[in-house]
């Protein structure tokens, strides 16, 4: 697959081409750009411009065709291997694995890194809430889950799932409308790739332990009613889980 090189000051659509056939791409100048590149890139496999096989250009190409940079690309091409549409390998590049059908089934319209927006979005503000409110049942509730947490991880090492814990959070806010948003949000975490992924970003010695530490900590924030501490330390532990996960480098 070849791209058709631009120069910066040409006007009108950038051309990919592939086989016999052209789409086109356009400079990406907004936020989020890693999710507009690889909204791009999905749209082109569901169209059939990509299509199973089909070599993605070099890092360096993709990054100039996109006006984006090259850690840009690589948090998009990251998003399309979570998504299970493309693979990359070591020096052979990256692969388009997924299909038209694939994609129609899978949907367009959330991306895993938009995922991740939408949970540093809702979850710090969630933490903060629960910090303000705190209702003695549910700081009870969280205690509890939390121990149960911490016990399983000093049993075992590691700990099935800590979304008990976030959830815990969430109702502890008080407020249904950003829980209900963030229910919305972690359906799209479940799938065999979710926890293949997830199972190798957290397989690092001491990588749950972190995470442990974190949970105690946001705990003992909002116990305390320190909302501003309770959503910073939310945030950062997301922040530093997306880089476990599709490598976004933590803000």
């Amino acid at each position: 697959m070849a791209i058709e090189q631009r120069r910066p000051h040409d006007e009108g659509f950038q051309a990919m081409a592939t086989g016999g056939s052209k789409f086109e791409v356009t400079p990406v100048v907004k936020k989020s750009a890693a999710v507009q590149v690889a909204d791009q890139l999905v749209v082109a496999i569901r169209d059939g411009h990509l299509k199973p096989g089909d070599k993605l250009p070099p890092e360096r190409e993709l990054a100039q065709n996109f006006d984006v940079s090259r850690p840009t690309i690589r948090e998009a091409l990251a998003a399309l291997e979570l998504a299970g549409l493309a693979k990359s390998h070591k020096g052979r590049g990256t692969i388009v694995t997924g299909s038209s059908a694939v994609v129609a089934t899978w949907g367009v319209e959330v991306l895993p890194p938009q995922v991740f927006e939408a949970r540093l979005a809702i979850e710090p503000a969630l933490a903060a809430l629960a910090a303000e409110k705190r209702y003695p049942e549910d700081l009870n509730a969280l205690e509890s889950t939390l121990a149960e947490l911490e016990d399983e991880y000093a049993r075992t090492g590691a700990y099935v799932s800590d979304l008990p814990l976030h959830r815990a959070i969430a109702r502890a806010a008080r407020n249904p409308i950003l829980e209900k948003s963030l229910e919305e949000a972690l359906r799209h975490l479940d799938g065999p790739l979710w926890s293949e992924l997830r199972r190798r970003a957290l397989s690092a010695p001491g990588a749950r332990g972190g995470h442990v530490a974190e949970f105690r900590l946001v705990f003992e924030h909002i116990a305390a009613g320190r909302a501003e501490e309770a959503a910073d330390v939310w945030r950062q532990h997301l922040l530093l889980y997306r880089s476990e996960i599709i490598g976004s480098p933590p803000a």
